[in-house]
């Protein structure tokens, strides 16, 4: 469920065409998806993975932090970073 995060300097509308273009990363074409796992690549480093799941699916940050042994700080941060640095236009 989306839920704006006034922690990132991004709009509403913004935070939420990130939340829900990720989260229908499935349905995107290759272009749209290699953006993405470009940028999970660039921004999670050893934790893209974790990066990529939490952005992409409906998994929580526990879930996440369990499954890739990550702090939820760390995790947060990347998602911060993320949101910060996704592309205006992904096609």
């Amino acid at each position: 469920m989306f839920k704006y995060k006034p922690g990132i300097k991004v709009s509403y509308e913004r935070q939420g065409y990130i939340y829900f273009k990720s989260r229908s990363y499935n349905t995107l074409d290759s272009e749209e998806q290699s953006v993405i796992d470009k940028l999970c690549r660039e921004i999670g480093g050893e934790y893209s993975s974790a990066l990529f799941a939490f952005v992409t699916t409906d998994a929580s940050a526990t879930k996440i932090s369990i499954d890739y042994y990550l702090s939820k700080a760390t995790l947060y941060r990347l998602v911060k970073e993320y949101y910060e640095k996704f592309p205006t236009e992904i096609k």
